[in-house]
């Protein structure tokens, strides 16, 4: 196992097995309002964004998006206005997520994280997102989890950092976590830690496993990967 999240955090493990998300493009999508609050930002403080410069805001934090689409456009902004902008985005987001009901989650996402409780496996999710807690409100996902990173005390994904803070708070070696995720930099920098990964979506994220969707996910055979 790779020795940089041992190094940094201090495990009180008792050998739980933890299952990990990361939340957009796992559990549901938010990606379509989030790109609608980065346009609407970027038409109030008048700096053009495309379609190809939204995808690079997708599961990262909101201050590395802003610097992308920035970035992309040619435009820089002082850090009062970058400030502006964010809190403009956040906003607009929070009116945008506010319409989500649990039919917004994906088929398969309650069940998956059902499933992983059933199995004694302890669940946490460690999304980029600022709003997760509040998303897995509206999903009537949060009963199902134990405990959602807050991104802001942990280096910004794709850095394995908020899931060794997810493992920490769980209770369970970071060789003990199984991570699903969607991003192949995330993976790969998940994997250099020692933990298990599902790939959900595309097969060529260099997962461990992949699976096309949450609800194609056979939680106890991973289990039993890696437990066995």
């Amino acid at each position: 196992m790779a020795k940089g999240l041992m190094g940094r955090f201090r495990f009180m493990t008792d050998g739980a097995y933890a299952a990990i998300f990361d939340l957009d493009g796992v559990l549901t999508s938010t990606s379509a309002r989030h790109e609608e609050s980065w346009r609407d930002a970027a038409a109030r403080f008048g700096f053009p964004v495309t379609n190809e410069s939204l995808m690079a805001t997708r599961s990262v934090p909101r201050a590395t998006s802003l610097a992308a689409l920035l970035a992309q456009a040619g435009v820089e902004l002082d850090q009062a206005t970058r400030d502006a902008v964010m809190a403009f985005k956040n906003v607009r987001y929070k009116e945008l997520i506010a319409g989500l009901k649990p039919t917004d989650a994906f088929p398969g996402a309650r069940e998956a994280l059902m499933r992983c409780r059933d199995l004694g496996m302890r669940i946490g999710v460690a999304s980029a997102s600022m709003n997760s807690r509040e998303v897995l409100e509206r999903l009537e996902l949060l009963d199902l989890v134990q405990h959602v990173a807050d991104p802001r005390e942990a280096a910004p994904k794709p850095s394995a950092e908020i899931y060794g803070i997810s493992c920490a708070a769980l209770s369970a070696f970071p060789g003990n976590a199984i991570c699903i995720e969607d991003g192949a930099l995330m993976i790969a920098n998940l994997r250099a830690e020692g933990m298990y990964t599902v790939g959900v979506g595309d097969t060529g994220l260099g997962a461990h496993e992949h699976v096309r969707a949450i609800a194609d996910w056979d939680a106890a055979a991973t289990l039993s990967r890696l437990s066995g």
